[in-house]
């Protein structure tokens, strides 16, 4: 088994160096990256939609080969064995992972940018 404080995925290690200012990203390519992030998920949670329906496909007769037919298909849009929701499923995680890493570069740029103006408002101008 490997160790409980290490990093389970790659995006999960990114995060951890991005903590430990081994990792940089300029804020503006991280919102960038977010965004995109953001407009990918919009597709694959599209695709997982038109999977489920796949799922009620009919029309394929009542012979049995038809209705065996109508359940393999079903079964790999939805609930079988490496199924495309599932399949999708593991893709929106990677991408949340993903925007984890980004949202850390300028999320950190904005709390730093908030701290200097907070300070000089105490010390005021030279």
């Amino acid at each position: 088994m490997g160790n409980p404080g290490t990093p389970a995925t790659h995006w999960q290690a990114l995060a951890v160096a991005a903590d430990n200012g081994q990792l940089y990203l300029n804020s503006e390519a991280a919102a960038a990256c977010s965004s995109a992030c953001d407009t990918y998920v919009e597709k694959l949670r599209l695709h997982q939609r038109h999977a489920r329906e796949l799922a009620n496909a009919s029309g394929w007769g009542d012979f049995d080969m038809g209705l065996e037919l109508q359940t393999i298909l079903a079964n790999k849009a939805v609930g079988g064995e490496n199924n495309m929701v599932d399949v999708l499923q593991s893709h929106i995680d990677v991408v949340e992972e993903m925007k984890v890493v980004f949202n850390k570069f300028f999320t950190a740029t904005n709390d730093v940018d908030d701290a200097n103006a907070a300070g000089i408002k105490v010390q005021g101008p030279n």
